[in-house]
């Protein structure tokens, strides 16, 4: 009994010890953890960007100075272009997901991508996390100025009375200045005969020797010739007039109610990325949002400030986008790949 009663009391202490050592195991790890979170980023962030020059480009270089004097953290930008964005975006749904390295995503990665192909090599919707939208970018609708047009409603008589006569140019097949054309023409119902280039800065020169008739140029791109008195701007497709053509009206002003359409530019992270990573560059995201700097930096390169999607509604916004572009593209006859 007396030998029953030891060994019972023994194999107890044995357990015990077992048990606490555990638990300080675990503590020791959780508290390492906490540590690394806490301590988080120790080293460099790696921004890709999807694409080459451009406002992408320029505004994710923009993007990561700011970013990395909050983080204290340098952010190196690593042009990743290729597909549309595909190639780049799918090199950070790849990535680790350790929170090091980050997508400048925009209207194109999210929504244009997945119009246009039936199979992505990742999901924009399960293979990242949303974290904040940062910026949008505008169109301008210019002509030359030899088109017998000075108000967009003028341009859209001339076209309805000369079907397929109006050439316009964009930076390409499904590219958002591509889509503001198919919209256009769709609501106006007059035909307009689409002339696609590698590039928005290829078909501005052509529109500037006259050799075709219009373009939907990305604002940066258009701006200077406008100023110039070379091209004649009719109206820009973002919700307020730029500061960088603050004359030119806006598609409601010039009577074209509920036509706002650009790129929007945000930070994805892959699916997995530590929760407090994504928290904490929410949290940096939203001040940014705020910052006085930030904002004159974006009219300097023509970049326009957004609402604060944060998150899921970053998320939800990007979504219904995808669900948009969808619908425009089967407008163009865009058949997936």
């Amino acid at each position: 009994m007396h030998k029953l009663l030891f060994l019972l009391i023994f194999f107890q202490s044995i357990l015990g010890l077992a048990v606490s050592g555990l638990m300080q195991t675990a503590a020791a790890q959780g508290g390492t953890a906490a540590v690394q979170s806490q301590a988080w980023p120790t080293r460099p962030l790696r921004l890709v960007v999807p694409f080459n020059a451009g406002l992408t480009d320029t505004f994710g270089r923009v993007f990561a100075q700011f970013l990395g004097e909050r983080l204290g953290q340098t952010v190196i930008v690593e042009n990743r272009a290729g597909g549309g964005g595909v190639v780049g975006a799918n090199a950070v749904a790849r990535a680790p997901a350790d929170g090091y390295t980050l997508l400048l995503a925009s209207t194109s990665t999210w929504g244009q991508t997945a119009a246009e192909m039936r199979r992505l090599p990742y999901d924009p919707e399960r293979d990242f996390t949303p974290v904040a939208a940062l910026a949008r970018g505008g169109n301008v609708i210019v002509v030359h100025p030899s088109v017998k047009a000075s108000t967009l409603a003028e341009l859209m008589t001339y076209a309805r009375a000369n079907p397929g006569r109006l050439r316009y140019c964009s930076a390409g097949i499904g590219s958002n200045a591509h889509f503001v054309g198919v919209l256009l023409a769709h609501r106006q119902r007059v035909e307009l005969q689409h002339v696609p280039y590698k590039g928005g800065g290829a078909g501005v020169t052509d529109l500037l020797s006259g050799q075709i008739e219009m373009c939907v140029s990305g604002t940066p791109t258009g701006a200077p010739h406008v100023r110039a008195g070379a091209l004649r701007a009719l109206a820009v497709t973002s919700a307020a007039r730029t500061p960088l053509m603050p004359e030119v009206p806006t598609m409601a002003e010039a009577g074209f109610a509920d036509f706002v359409y650009g790129p929007l530019f945000g930070l994805l992270l892959p699916a997995a990325a530590p929760a407090t990573v994504v928290a904490r560059l929410q949290r940096e995201s939203a001040s940014l949002l705020r910052e006085p700097a930030y904002k004159r930096r974006l009219v300097e390169i023509g970049a326009e400030e957004t609402e604060p999607l944060i998150g899921e509604a970053f998320g939800r916004w990007m979504r219904n986008e995808a669900q948009r572009t969808r619908e425009t593209a089967a407008l163009a006859g865009m058949k997936d790949e």
